[in-house]
């Protein structure tokens, strides 16, 4: 064999041994499942809608719920499960949250959509400036001046009837009900960690939490002259 042949020869013993690493070299193109909107779509989704469970807030409970659940093929969200617990009442509202979700952009493996595990932490955390006091009952401190709505009640009261709009959905189906809610009213008297306490339904709900974000600063609650961050609740009553 001369010297062409021998390095023709070599040559496609060469290829023919990078032909079989390619072959037996897999590439996993995993796309995980998406939160329609991505990561920040997905906070601002568990923002919006937890609810802290108003006896864990008293007992100052915080924590991290870790929750898994199965997308599917079509985005659906399946056999949500809490992997690590915090507390019941937490675990809870976690997992209703969840299973409130759109659904996702399924996961793609090697260009098929595929099911796939999906794992969030749900992290519920109170300001640490707040001091959970009981607004009634023989615990409220006798110092304690509780926060005020600028005007009094009777102006509170005016203000949700001029803001409140009946949900045309919620009034077409004839649902009525009080909703509570809670919030906190901060050192400055403003109002945030707006929540629903007691549901009645989603469109009731929406406009509560919509109403309650308009709210003006109030006067904000005192204890020993000085002024403290408070729980406050706010029934809002629907009725047709």
């Amino acid at each position: 064999m001369n010297m062409t042949k021998k390095l023709m020869t070599l040559l496609l013993a060469m290829l023919a041994c990078m032909t079989v690493s390619a072959q037996d070299t897999v590439i996993d193109d995993t796309c995980p499942p998406q939160f329609p909107g991505g990561d920040a779509a997905l906070i601002n989704f568990l923002n919006e809608n937890i609810k802290y469970p108003p006896k864990a807030a008293q007992d100052r409970i915080e924590g991290k719920v870790i929750v898994q659940f199965m997308v599917k093929k079509t985005g659906k969200i399946d056999d949500v499960k809490v992997l690590r617990s915090v507390r019941k009442d937490l675990d809870k509202e976690a997992v209703r949250v969840i299973k409130m979700m759109p659904d996702f952009v399924p996961a793609k493996q090697n260009g098929e959509t595929v099911d796939m595990p999906y794992t969030i932490p749900v992290s519920f955390k109170l300001f640490d400036e707040m001091k959970p006091l009981t607004l009634e009952g023989s615990d409220v401190p006798d110092d304690f001046q509780p926060p005020m709505f600028p005007g009094g009640d009777r102006a509170l009261m005016e203000f949700l009837k001029e803001n409140v709009k009946y949900p045309p959905m919620a009034a077409k189906r004839k649902i009525q009900g009080r909703v509570v809610m809670t919030f906190v009213v901060d050192k400055t008297g403003k109002v945030s960690e707006i929540k629903v306490a007691k549901s009645v339904d989603i469109y009731l709900d929406t406009e509560a939490i919509r109403v309650c974000k308009l709210l003006p600063d109030f006067i904000p609650a005192k204890q020993n002259g000085e002024p403290v961050s408070v729980w406050f609740t706010l029934p809002i009553t629907f009725k047709l």
